[in-house]
């Protein structure tokens, strides 16, 4: 049974919408019990607002969705929904297709849909992020020999099932599953190779709040909101109820607002059956403009490729100098003491027995912050200690023992793994390239070490 309620109210998407001509919505509203909301795929258009009995007749435009070559005025059901037509309004383009998730009505003059949703994926319209850099490292008990490597994930073309509209997700170039939202900033998710839709994030969800059908990467038994730091964005803290073995067990899951996991944007693969991965993204998209860089990507940037298997060893030389104040300076016995750099990996080898006292600091570099953080605290060791560096300049190693009477330093000048310095001659074929600590020689699309030796 339909009520139709004509205080025809106008909604300005500007409080200045005569002087920025924003177009402005009725509130023409029915009030219904049974009516099923649908999706509405159509074009986007701006028409004049009906005139409706017994009111003014406005003279703004407001948007319509064009179906069947008839106009369905757009109402907005919340103040979500008008936000959503409000930024279609401010990024207007001719020809846009849309998604209208709502509830249709008419009156004896028009007809239209109250809406609780909008997809129009040319804008990118979705409380989610549509790119993500995911960093996947494998291997990562093996002590040093983790493999890192970046995977992008993307939300692509529209896809209807079960009729419903959904985006795909791809990896890479690989389909992953896909994702609609509902009516109040939430996403769900249809994974790969199955027809179970799961909630995958709630942006609307409060604290204490328990959610049920949830993925987080695999299904789970529930979880429940205890905590929405205020960052920008926020930061949802859920307390996650799984069964392992037969047993319950709870752990720790937190959503970035418009990004999502913080492994990925359907979640850490394998959260049930623990494997020999770790995810991480580094950096998230939306319509091409990055929004969000997490720890890792401030660390790593936002594409980072590491394999200690093919990546080159370069051996750091280290010296020797008297503690009693003499100025002579001795090359270290490489059998006895030596350093090495593996693509971001520094490890310094000791085989004399001693016990000795590690410490790094920063000479120069770009980033003051990470030169700050780069100044280790003094840390012992027997056999052999290693440090991952991340931000590019120039490092003092240095080594001392209450067994000796002299210090140990060397110098490494550091360039990220990944990142090619080029030097180039205009008038030649050939480029000099300096990759980590290694100057490497490049001509016809070969790559040579200084020696002659072809890199593969």
């Amino acid at each position: 049974m339909k009520k139709m309620i004509f205080t025809l109210v106008l909604a300005i998407a500007s409080s200045v919408w005569m002087m920025s001509e924003a177009a402005c919505f009725s509130s023409v509203h029915v009030e219904t019990s049974d009516d099923a909301y649908y999706y509405y795929p159509g074009k986007l258009v701006k028409a004049p607002l009906p005139c409706e009995p017994e009111t003014d007749c406005p003279t703004c435009q407001t948007l319509a969705l064009e179906k069947n070559n008839t106009l369905h005025y757009l109402i907005p059901h919340t103040e979500y929904a008008q936000s959503l037509l409000e930024t279609i309004d401010q990024q207007w383009k001719d020809d846009l297709q849309a998604y209208v998730y709502g509830i249709y009505f008419n009156t004896e003059n028009a007809r239209y849909i109250e809406v609780y949703g909008i997809q129009v994926s040319e804008l990118g319209l979705f409380p989610i992020c549509d790119e993500w850099n995911v960093l996947e490292v494998e291997n990562v008990l093996c002590g040093g020999c983790e493999v890192k490597h970046t995977v992008v994930h993307r939300l692509t073309s529209d896809t209807i099932i079960d009729f419903l509209h959904y985006v795909k997700l791809m990896k890479e170039n690989s389909y992953e599953g896909a994702l609609r939202e509902g009516i109040h900033r939430d996403i769900y998710y249809i994974p790969n190779g199955s027809t179970h839709e799961y909630l995958l994030y709630d942006f609307n969800a409060q604290v204490g709040d328990k959610l049920t059908n949830l993925w987080v990467g695999d299904t789970i038994k529930s979880a429940t909101i205890i905590e929405i730091e205020p960052t920008t964005p926020r930061t949802f803290v859920l307390s996650v109820e799984y069964y392992q073995s037969g047993y319950l067990d709870t752990t720790i899951v937190a959503w970035i607002e418009g990004v999502g996991s913080l492994a990925g944007p359907t979640g850490r693969p394998g959260f049930i059956i623990p494997n020999s991965r770790a995810y991480s993204v580094l950096c998230a998209y939306k319509n091409g403009q990055q929004v969000y860089v997490s720890e890792e990507g401030e660390k790593y940037g936002c594409e980072y490729n590491y394999n200690p298997y093919t990546t080159p060893t370069d051996t750091i030389p280290l010296y020797s100098r008297d503690d009693s104040g003499s100025s002579t300076v001795d090359p270290v016995d490489p059998n006895q003491i030596y350093a090495t750099l593996t693509g971001d990996v520094l490890t310094v080898h000791n085989n004399t027995g001693a016990t000795i006292t590690f410490a790094i600091n920063t000479v120069s570099g770009n980033n003051v912050a990470a030169r700050v953080r780069a100044n280790t605290e003094p840390v012992s060791f027997t056999e052999s200690i290693s440090v991952e560096l991340s931000e590019d300049g120039i490092y003092e190693i240095l080594l001392t023992s209450e067994e000796w009477n002299y210090t140990v330093f060397g110098t490494v000048n550091y360039i990220r793994s990944g990142t090619d310095v080029i030097k180039e001659d205009p008038a030649s074929t050939t480029k000099k390239i300096l990759r980590g600590t290694q100057i490497l020689i490049e001509r016809e699309g070969k790559t040579y070490t200084l020696t002659g030796q072809e890199i593969k």
